[in-house]
């Protein structure tokens, strides 16, 4: 793997070593400047549309403005009691980021580096074509509690909660890349497009924005437990 340097060596007469580095320091920022600007072609935006003293709903907006078709990990999936693949359809993972801010992930989460998995629900993507927008909604009861999809749920007891100001949705995308290969996968009825084998690196980019919260409380979870940031 070539390695770019942080700067090139000095000198007045240009050696076959500093047109080497001039090249890849351009390479490396002309790749820098394209992954910036098709980052910020995602527009994500978020709001609370209800709350209850037992649940806050989220409805967001992932706006593609890039020129080909994105793929959106927010559909995400689970084995439930009997090993059958399952869709949680409002649902996401919660982490404590912070003091008073909690993340709200969609995409995919990469196991612990303690913990051994042998089987793993499939990866599924929503196509965003461009100029188009995929919208979602979030449930989450009240208190929140912290959420990773390699570990079991926890008891809340509200008086545990620790309040939260702030809620970071974030959701896994990925352009679609010439390596990219689909499927069809039926799961509780709804018909979505599995991502099979690689498609290149990396493996997801990531949106997000910032929704205030009021009377939102965290229970957090008893180690050992894990708050990944999103694979990428």
């Amino acid at each position: 793997m070539i390695r770019p340097p942080g700067r090139c060596p000095n000198g007045t007469r240009k050696t076959l070593e500093e047109r080497l580095c001039a090249g890849l320091l351009a390479l490396a920022a002309i790749g820098g400047l394209v992954m910036s600007d098709m980052a910020l072609a995602i527009d994500l935006r978020a709001n609370v549309v209800a709350q209850s003293d037992s649940e806050v709903t989220l409805q967001y907006a992932l706006q593609n403005s890039t020129a080909g078709r994105i793929y959106a990990f927010d559909s995400l999936l689970y084995f439930d009691s009997k090993g059958a693949t399952k869709l949680a359809e409002t649902g996401a993972y919660v982490f404590l980021d912070g003091e008073r801010t909690v993340r709200v992930v969609r995409g995919i989460v990469a196991p612990p580096m303690f913990m051994s998995v042998s089987r793993r629900p499939p990866i599924v993507g929503s196509p965003v074509e461009p100029g188009a927008s995929k919208r979602g909604t979030i449930k989450l009861a009240l208190p929140l509690s912290e959420a990773n999809p390699y570990f079991p749920p926890q008891e809340c007891d509200p008086k545990t909660a620790r309040p939260i100001a702030r809620l970071l949705l974030q959701i896994g995308w990925v352009e679609h890349r010439q390596e990219t290969v689909t499927g069809k996968l039926v799961v509780d009825g709804n018909e979505l497009v599995r991502m099979t084998g690689g498609w290149g690196t990396p493996v997801q980019r990531v949106a997000q924005t910032e929704v205030a919260v009021r009377g939102v409380g965290l229970c957090t979870h008893a180690a050992p437990f894990d708050r990944p940031q999103l694979t990428q």
